[in-house]
């Protein structure tokens, strides 16, 4: 099952966090933290009379002084909204040489990598500069919430030349010549695109709140997760319900999608003596999709049209038939209790899994929203692990991190729920062929 998060994959089961540090190195492995810091401007009196003219000359001075970098040029435009005519403010714009898009075979796939090295947000007028650009020829990349991205990844790439779904227009990237020590000029207009919405429930009538919910379109006969939330200036994640359960996604072009729920439920807990920070424990994930279905192949799908706003796509939760598993995982060999990895059922021929869960410090784990069939139990990843203590990269500093000592092999088996099973033993081989650190003794 492919790691995905903001759908219905699994994250890694416990992470750790290191002490408070300016070291580089340590804050990039922070995780599952928010900070939040308070601030406030103090400016002084202004005239009125001096705020018309204020965005236009700092545009205008933006254009010029950027472009002082000799050799480089600079490209201006505006961005709207093709349904409304409005300017498209606080969108997301970005260069992508086209030579990079289009390497590869198919249509132009516009990653960061490839990209001018700037993305810039447009402004309550929907102007943009983006300054200091190498002379050649570049897409001009724009995201705005609810509205098409040019990405060919939100569609078939498997597919022959960048074209639209059937059954709406064509999308026209558009493209500017970068000349050095000029301004080039550029107005792009952006098209809504469709949306769906509805309301997640539990089967005794109570909302579902705080579920991450995605769309599926299919490709080459799967069901694969459709890129729609935005992806522009700031990082957004997937759509979440409401605390009345309610959810909406935008940005959908016209074709056959499902609907797909995860419910995670997450546990976090304290560091041990000599740590810092909380770590993060998944214990189940629950998935259910369009039609309160527990697998893709039995979603009931629907189909969206160029710039349709669907309403009423609903999904319950049907509590009352799903059962719960428990168990704990312990090695083979002496029997002790594995304190690392994931367990979880899948139906025979079928890499979806229906639940999921962490196995906790004291090797048990817990499977939740497991409906009644014969399925495979699956332990993937079982390790030991132990806390260490690394240092940052200037020495300045420590933090404590846990770390696997041992791996151990797959183990897959046979499972009838009828009801609720507890107790379960799952006993893990020791993994074939290990070397260097972690390797059997």
């Amino acid at each position: 099952m492919k790691t995905k998060l903001y759908a219905a994959n699994v994250p890694s089961t416990r992470r750790s966090r290191p002490r408070r540090t300016d070291s580089p190195s340590a804050q990039q492995r922070v995780r599952l933290r928010r900070r939040y810091t308070s601030f406030r401007i103090e400016q002084p009196p202004m005239r009125p009379w001096l705020l018309l003219p204020l965005a236009s000359l700092t545009l205008a001075a933006t254009a010029q002084s950027t472009s002082a970098k000799l050799g480089t040029g600079t490209v201006t435009g505006h961005v709207y909204c093709a349904d409304t005519n409005a300017p498209a403010r606080m969108a997301s714009v970005q260069l992508e040489p086209i030579s990079h898009a289009e390497k590869l075979s198919g249509p132009p796939i516009f990653t960061a990598n490839g990209s001018s090295g700037r993305i810039v947000q447009t402004a309550l007028d929907g102007g943009f500069v983006i300054p200091s650009v190498a002379p050649g020829a570049y897409y001009v990349v724009v995201n705005a919430p609810g509205y098409l991205p040019p990405e060919a990844a939100d569609d078939d790439i498997d597919d022959t030349g960048p074209r639209a779904p059937s059954k709406q227009p064509r999308l026209v990237i558009p493209k500017v010549d970068v000349t050095a020590d000029q301004a080039a000029n550029i107005d792009v207009r952006v098209e809504r695109g469709a949306a769906v919405s509805g309301t997640l429930s539990f089967d005794d009538g109570s909302p579902a709140p705080g579920v991450m919910v995605a769309v599926l379109h299919r490709r080459k006969g799967k069901w694969v997760e459709s890129e729609s939330h935005f992806r522009g200036f700031l990082t957004v994640a997937p759509p979440i319900t409401d605390d009345l359960g309610r959810y909406r996604i935008g940005g959908l072009r016209g074709r056959e999608y499902i609907v797909r729920a995860v419910i995670f439920h997450m546990d976090m807990t304290p560091p041990d003596a000599h740590g810092t920070g909380m770590s993060a424990l998944m214990r189940s994930a629950i998935t259910v999709y369009s039609g309160d279905a527990m697998r893709p192949a039995d979603a009931v799908a629907f189909t969206l049209h160029a710039g349709e706003e669907r309403t009423g796509e609903d999904i319950t939760i049907p509590l009352s038939k799903l059962h719960l598993v428990t168990g704990v995982v312990v090695a083979a060999r002496d029997g002790h209790a594995v304190d690392g990895g994931d367990v979880q059922i899948e139906l025979p021929g079928d890499d979806n899994s229906i639940s999921q869960a962490g196995i906790d410090k004291d090797g048990s784990f817990r499977l939740e929203g497991v409906p009644e069939g014969a399925y495979e139990l699956r332990v993937r990843n079982a390790h030991d692990t132990k806390m260490e203590e690394v240092r940052t990269s200037g020495q300045t500093a420590s933090y404590r991190e846990e770390k696997p000592v041992h791996q151990y092999g797959d183990l897959d088996q046979t499972i009838k729920v009828e009801g609720d099973i507890p107790n379960l033993v799952l006993a893990v081989p020791e993994q074939k062929h290990q070397t260097g650190k972690g390797a059997s003794q």
